[in-house]
Protein backbone atom coordinates (compact mmCIF):
# COMPACT_ATOMS: atom_id res chain seq x y z
CA UNK A 1 0.00 0.00 0.00
CA UNK A 2 0.95 3.29 -0.98
CA UNK A 3 2.52 5.28 2.22
CA UNK A 4 0.18 8.46 2.94
CA UNK A 5 2.32 11.70 3.25
CA UNK A 6 1.90 12.79 7.27
CA UNK A 7 2.42 16.03 9.18
CA UNK A 8 5.17 14.24 10.71
CA UNK A 9 6.78 12.58 7.47
CA UNK A 10 8.98 13.89 5.13
CA UNK A 11 7.85 17.73 4.64
CA UNK A 12 8.06 17.54 0.50
CA UNK A 13 8.93 15.37 -2.50
CA UNK A 14 12.14 17.12 -4.05
CA UNK A 15 9.63 17.95 -7.56
CA UNK A 16 9.48 21.22 -8.48
CA UNK A 17 6.15 22.71 -8.27
CA UNK A 18 5.24 22.36 -12.21
CA UNK A 19 5.84 18.63 -12.05
CA UNK A 20 4.10 17.78 -9.01
CA UNK A 21 1.03 19.13 -10.32
CA UNK A 22 1.62 17.65 -13.80
CA UNK A 23 1.71 14.60 -12.35
CA UNK A 24 -0.62 14.12 -9.44
CA UNK A 25 -3.66 16.61 -11.84
CA UNK A 26 -2.58 16.03 -15.27
CA UNK A 27 -2.72 19.48 -16.04
CA UNK A 28 -0.36 21.94 -16.31
CA UNK A 29 0.48 24.44 -13.61
CA UNK A 30 -1.55 27.21 -13.10
CA UNK A 31 0.70 30.55 -13.42
CA UNK A 32 -0.07 33.94 -12.11
CA UNK A 33 1.33 36.89 -10.29
CA UNK A 34 5.34 37.87 -10.01
CA UNK A 35 8.20 36.61 -8.84
CA UNK A 36 11.64 37.60 -6.81
CA UNK A 37 13.39 36.13 -9.93
CA UNK A 38 12.97 35.99 -13.54
CA UNK A 39 9.52 34.90 -14.43
CA UNK A 40 5.99 34.05 -13.30
CA UNK A 41 5.70 31.76 -10.25
CA UNK A 42 3.25 28.85 -10.38
CA UNK A 43 0.14 28.60 -7.72
CA UNK A 44 0.08 25.01 -7.47
CA UNK A 45 -0.12 21.90 -4.77
CA UNK A 46 2.89 20.12 -4.89
CA UNK A 47 2.17 18.18 -1.78
CA UNK A 48 -1.69 16.72 -0.21
CA UNK A 49 -1.58 15.38 2.82
CA UNK A 50 -4.30 13.09 4.70
CA UNK A 51 -3.69 14.33 8.06
CA UNK A 52 -2.04 17.44 10.05
CA UNK A 53 -2.06 19.34 12.42
CA UNK A 54 -2.55 22.66 11.04
CA UNK A 55 -1.84 23.09 7.28
CA UNK A 56 -0.09 27.15 8.04
CA UNK A 57 1.62 25.72 10.49
CA UNK A 58 3.10 23.08 8.15
CA UNK A 59 4.09 25.80 5.68
CA UNK A 60 5.28 28.27 8.25
CA UNK A 61 8.04 25.46 9.25
CA UNK A 62 8.92 24.05 5.66
CA UNK A 63 9.43 28.26 4.97
CA UNK A 64 11.86 28.27 7.87
CA UNK A 65 13.51 25.18 6.80
CA UNK A 66 13.36 25.27 3.26
CA UNK A 67 13.11 22.68 0.68
CA UNK A 68 14.93 18.97 1.09
CA UNK A 69 17.39 20.48 -2.34
CA UNK A 70 17.98 23.58 0.51
CA UNK A 71 16.11 25.87 -2.05
CA UNK A 72 13.65 28.40 -0.70
CA UNK A 73 9.99 27.44 -0.95
CA UNK A 74 8.51 29.60 -3.78
CA UNK A 75 5.73 32.12 -4.00
CA UNK A 76 2.66 30.30 -4.65
CA UNK A 77 3.13 26.77 -2.82
CA UNK A 78 0.54 25.21 -1.14
CA UNK A 79 -0.28 22.76 1.33
CA UNK A 80 -3.52 20.87 1.02
CA UNK A 81 -5.12 18.34 3.91
CA UNK A 82 -7.97 16.46 3.90
CA UNK A 83 -8.04 16.60 7.58
CA UNK A 84 -6.59 19.22 10.62
CA UNK A 85 -6.01 17.72 14.02
CA UNK A 86 -5.20 20.92 15.24
CA UNK A 87 -6.80 23.73 12.86
CA UNK A 88 -7.61 27.21 14.05
CA UNK A 89 -9.49 30.09 12.66
CA UNK A 90 -9.19 33.82 13.97
CA UNK A 91 -9.53 34.50 17.53
CA UNK A 92 -7.83 30.90 18.40
CA UNK A 93 -10.97 29.12 17.79
CA UNK A 94 -11.00 25.45 16.94
CA UNK A 95 -11.83 24.59 13.21
CA UNK A 96 -14.16 21.31 13.25
CA UNK A 97 -14.74 19.07 9.98
CA UNK A 98 -15.19 15.19 9.10
CA UNK A 99 -12.02 14.09 6.95
CA UNK A 100 -12.78 14.64 3.19
CA UNK A 101 -15.38 17.83 3.23
CA UNK A 102 -13.60 20.84 3.06
CA UNK A 103 -11.15 22.49 1.03
CA UNK A 104 -8.10 22.58 4.08
CA UNK A 105 -5.62 24.85 2.26
CA UNK A 106 -2.53 27.26 3.21
CA UNK A 107 -0.38 29.57 0.24
CA UNK A 108 3.09 31.07 0.53
CA UNK A 109 2.79 34.54 -0.76
CA UNK A 110 5.55 36.84 -1.02
CA UNK A 111 5.42 40.54 -1.54
CA UNK A 112 7.24 43.65 -0.57
CA UNK A 113 4.22 45.08 2.00
CA UNK A 114 4.30 47.34 4.64
CA UNK A 115 2.88 46.14 8.06
CA UNK A 116 -0.14 48.16 7.30
CA UNK A 117 -0.86 46.64 3.96
CA UNK A 118 -0.07 43.09 4.75
CA UNK A 119 -4.10 42.38 5.21
CA UNK A 120 -3.80 42.76 1.59
CA UNK A 121 -2.56 39.42 1.28
CA UNK A 122 -5.40 37.49 2.92
CA UNK A 123 -7.67 39.75 0.90
CA UNK A 124 -5.86 37.87 -2.15
CA UNK A 125 -7.22 34.46 -1.26
CA UNK A 126 -10.71 35.90 0.31
CA UNK A 127 -11.42 37.53 -3.39
CA UNK A 128 -9.82 34.24 -4.97
CA UNK A 129 -12.21 32.30 -2.92
CA UNK A 130 -15.29 34.04 -4.59
CA UNK A 131 -14.23 33.87 -7.49
CA UNK A 132 -13.68 29.45 -7.65
CA UNK A 133 -17.11 29.51 -5.55
CA UNK A 134 -18.59 30.95 -7.98
CA UNK A 135 -17.30 29.03 -10.85
CA UNK A 136 -17.50 25.45 -9.17
CA UNK A 137 -20.62 25.52 -7.44
CA UNK A 138 -22.01 28.36 -9.51
CA UNK A 139 -22.58 30.65 -5.83
CA UNK A 140 -22.65 34.05 -4.95
CA UNK A 141 -20.71 34.67 -1.58
CA UNK A 142 -20.10 37.75 0.45
CA UNK A 143 -17.30 38.64 2.68
CA UNK A 144 -17.95 39.46 6.27
CA UNK A 145 -15.01 41.60 7.93
CA UNK A 146 -12.49 40.73 7.87
CA UNK A 147 -12.10 37.20 5.76
CA UNK A 148 -15.16 35.29 6.22
CA UNK A 149 -16.83 33.99 3.63
CA UNK A 150 -20.65 34.04 4.06
CA UNK A 151 -23.72 33.16 2.17
CA UNK A 152 -27.23 34.88 3.25
CA UNK A 153 -29.40 31.98 2.76
CA UNK A 154 -31.66 29.56 4.71
CA UNK A 155 -29.17 27.00 4.35
CA UNK A 156 -28.78 24.45 7.48
CA UNK A 157 -31.13 21.51 5.79
CA UNK A 158 -30.13 17.67 5.12
CA UNK A 159 -27.26 17.75 2.40
CA UNK A 160 -28.85 16.53 -1.12
CA UNK A 161 -31.44 19.08 -0.91
CA UNK A 162 -31.19 22.28 -2.91
CA UNK A 163 -32.20 25.46 -0.81
CA UNK A 164 -34.17 28.73 -1.85
CA UNK A 165 -32.09 31.76 -1.00
CA UNK A 166 -33.54 34.19 1.21
CA UNK A 167 -34.25 37.39 0.23
CA UNK A 168 -31.62 40.21 0.79
CA UNK A 169 -31.35 41.53 4.53
CA UNK A 170 -33.68 38.91 5.68
CA UNK A 171 -31.79 36.32 5.65
CA UNK A 172 -29.18 34.82 8.40
CA UNK A 173 -25.91 35.08 7.50
CA UNK A 174 -24.51 31.98 7.44
CA UNK A 175 -20.21 31.26 7.20
CA UNK A 176 -19.13 28.85 4.66
CA UNK A 177 -15.27 29.58 4.81
CA UNK A 178 -13.00 31.14 7.28
CA UNK A 179 -9.12 33.00 6.41
CA UNK A 180 -6.30 33.23 8.89
CA UNK A 181 -3.00 34.79 7.52
CA UNK A 182 0.26 34.80 9.09
CA UNK A 183 3.76 36.33 9.21
CA UNK A 184 6.60 33.63 9.21
CA UNK A 185 8.69 35.02 12.09
CA UNK A 186 12.73 35.50 11.14
CA UNK A 187 14.82 32.79 12.32
CA UNK A 188 16.55 33.69 15.27
CA UNK A 189 20.48 34.40 15.13
CA UNK A 190 21.17 31.59 17.14
CA UNK A 191 19.15 29.03 14.91
CA UNK A 192 21.26 27.05 12.11
CA UNK A 193 20.41 28.93 8.67
CA UNK A 194 19.42 26.21 5.69
CA UNK A 195 17.89 28.72 3.50
CA UNK A 196 19.02 32.37 3.02
CA UNK A 197 17.62 35.05 4.53
CA UNK A 198 13.88 36.06 2.72
CA UNK A 199 14.09 39.64 1.01
CA UNK A 200 10.02 40.05 1.34
CA UNK A 201 7.77 39.07 3.90
CA UNK A 202 7.06 35.53 3.80
CA UNK A 203 3.29 35.22 4.47
CA UNK A 204 1.15 32.05 5.03
CA UNK A 205 -2.12 32.36 4.36
CA UNK A 206 -4.49 29.46 5.27
CA UNK A 207 -8.38 28.77 4.65
CA UNK A 208 -10.85 26.75 5.31
CA UNK A 209 -14.32 26.21 2.93
CA UNK A 210 -17.10 23.69 4.11
CA UNK A 211 -17.63 22.04 1.11
CA UNK A 212 -19.54 18.53 1.26
CA UNK A 213 -20.74 18.10 4.78
CA UNK A 214 -22.41 14.44 5.19
CA UNK A 215 -26.14 14.35 6.25
CA UNK A 216 -26.82 15.43 10.06
CA UNK A 217 -23.59 17.15 10.66
CA UNK A 218 -22.82 19.48 12.61
CA UNK A 219 -25.10 18.20 15.34
CA UNK A 220 -27.38 20.29 16.53
CA UNK A 221 -27.98 18.88 20.14
CA UNK A 222 -23.96 18.52 20.28
CA UNK A 223 -22.90 19.78 23.90
CA UNK A 224 -19.19 20.91 22.05
CA UNK A 225 -19.31 24.34 21.64
CA UNK A 226 -17.80 24.23 18.43
CA UNK A 227 -20.26 22.35 16.86
CA UNK A 228 -23.21 24.00 18.44
CA UNK A 229 -21.86 27.15 16.94
CA UNK A 230 -21.60 25.83 14.09
CA UNK A 231 -25.11 24.26 13.52
CA UNK A 232 -26.30 27.25 14.25
CA UNK A 233 -24.15 29.71 11.92
CA UNK A 234 -22.32 27.95 9.38
CA UNK A 235 -23.32 26.00 6.33
CA UNK A 236 -21.56 24.36 3.21
CA UNK A 237 -21.41 24.85 -0.48
CA UNK A 238 -23.46 21.17 -1.04
CA UNK A 239 -26.14 22.31 1.27
CA UNK A 240 -27.01 25.36 -0.44
CA UNK A 241 -27.03 23.91 -4.32
CA UNK A 242 -28.37 20.18 -3.56
CA UNK A 243 -25.41 18.26 -4.84
CA UNK A 244 -21.39 17.46 -3.83
CA UNK A 245 -19.27 19.81 -5.09
CA UNK A 246 -15.81 18.38 -7.03
CA UNK A 247 -13.34 19.84 -4.18
CA UNK A 248 -9.77 19.24 -6.66
CA UNK A 249 -11.89 21.28 -9.16
CA UNK A 250 -12.58 23.92 -6.11
CA UNK A 251 -9.07 24.26 -4.86
CA UNK A 252 -7.32 24.31 -8.82
CA UNK A 253 -9.90 27.10 -9.20
CA UNK A 254 -8.58 28.92 -5.85
CA UNK A 255 -5.03 28.82 -6.56
CA UNK A 256 -5.70 29.86 -10.16
CA UNK A 257 -7.75 33.14 -8.94
CA UNK A 258 -5.14 33.50 -6.45
CA UNK A 259 -2.16 33.61 -8.46
CA UNK A 260 -4.45 36.41 -10.94
CA UNK A 261 -5.03 38.64 -7.65
CA UNK A 262 -1.37 37.90 -6.41
CA UNK A 263 -0.07 40.81 -9.14
CA UNK A 264 -1.86 43.09 -7.46
CA UNK A 265 0.57 42.82 -4.45
CA UNK A 266 3.35 44.25 -6.38
CA UNK A 267 2.23 47.76 -6.69
CA UNK A 268 0.87 50.98 -5.59
CA UNK A 269 -2.17 50.65 -8.47
CA UNK A 270 -2.83 46.98 -8.18
CA UNK A 271 -3.10 47.56 -4.00
CA UNK A 272 -5.54 50.31 -4.61
CA UNK A 273 -7.44 47.91 -6.99
CA UNK A 274 -7.28 44.84 -4.67
CA UNK A 275 -8.78 47.07 -1.57
CA UNK A 276 -11.55 48.23 -4.06
CA UNK A 277 -12.77 45.28 -5.09
CA UNK A 278 -12.55 43.76 -1.50
CA UNK A 279 -15.10 46.50 -0.50
CA UNK A 280 -17.17 46.07 -3.02
CA UNK A 281 -17.61 42.26 -1.60
CA UNK A 282 -17.89 43.18 1.52
CA UNK A 283 -21.54 42.90 3.02
CA UNK A 284 -20.16 44.54 6.47
CA UNK A 285 -19.80 47.56 5.08
CA UNK A 286 -23.47 49.48 5.23
CA UNK A 287 -24.44 47.28 8.33
CA UNK A 288 -25.02 47.79 11.88
CA UNK A 289 -22.89 45.95 13.74
CA UNK A 290 -22.06 44.66 16.68
CA UNK A 291 -17.90 44.14 17.37
CA UNK A 292 -16.85 41.93 20.28
CA UNK A 293 -13.62 42.91 21.53
CA UNK A 294 -13.13 41.10 24.35
CA UNK A 295 -13.65 43.81 27.70
CA UNK A 296 -16.35 45.77 25.33
CA UNK A 297 -18.71 45.55 22.95
CA UNK A 298 -19.18 48.20 19.81
CA UNK A 299 -22.53 48.85 18.20
CA UNK A 300 -23.02 51.12 15.19
CA UNK A 301 -22.99 51.41 11.33
CA UNK A 302 -20.45 50.24 9.67
CA UNK A 303 -19.18 53.37 7.48
CA UNK A 304 -16.00 51.74 5.51
CA UNK A 305 -12.55 49.41 5.77
CA UNK A 306 -9.57 51.87 5.54
CA UNK A 307 -6.31 51.41 3.32
CA UNK A 308 -5.07 49.42 6.83
CA UNK A 309 -8.03 47.13 6.09
CA UNK A 310 -9.21 48.72 9.62
CA UNK A 311 -13.05 48.75 9.98
CA UNK A 312 -14.41 52.00 10.79
CA UNK A 313 -17.93 52.18 12.68
CA UNK A 314 -19.89 54.73 13.94
CA UNK A 315 -21.43 54.85 16.80
CA UNK A 316 -23.53 57.97 16.76
CA UNK A 317 -21.09 59.60 19.06
CA UNK A 318 -17.86 59.12 17.27
CA UNK A 319 -16.45 57.07 14.59
CA UNK A 320 -14.37 53.75 15.79
CA UNK A 321 -11.28 52.06 14.35
CA UNK A 322 -11.20 48.45 14.80
CA UNK A 323 -8.53 46.25 13.80
CA UNK A 324 -9.59 43.39 15.19
CA UNK A 325 -12.71 41.60 16.84
CA UNK A 326 -15.78 39.65 16.37
CA UNK A 327 -18.30 41.48 14.05
CA UNK A 328 -22.23 40.31 14.31
CA UNK A 329 -24.32 41.63 11.48
CA UNK A 330 -27.73 42.82 13.69
CA UNK A 331 -29.38 43.95 10.30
Amino acid sequence: MEQVPRADGPPVGERSVEQATRQQKGLDAVVGGLSTGAGPVAFAVPQRLAVVDSTNRYLARLVNDGLPTGAEVPEGYAVVADHQTDGKGRLGRAWVAPPGTSVLCSILLRADLAPDQLHLAASVVALAALRACRATAGVDLSLKWPNDLISSSSAGGPAGTALEPVPAGRGVARKLAGILSEVVAPRRSDEPARVPARRWPAVVVGIGINVNWPAGWPPEDSRDPDLAAMAQGATALNRLVGHEIDRDELVRRLLEEAGVLNGALFSPEGRHGLASQYRRACATIGREVRVELGDESVTGTALDVDDAGCLLVSTGACIRTISAGDVVHVR
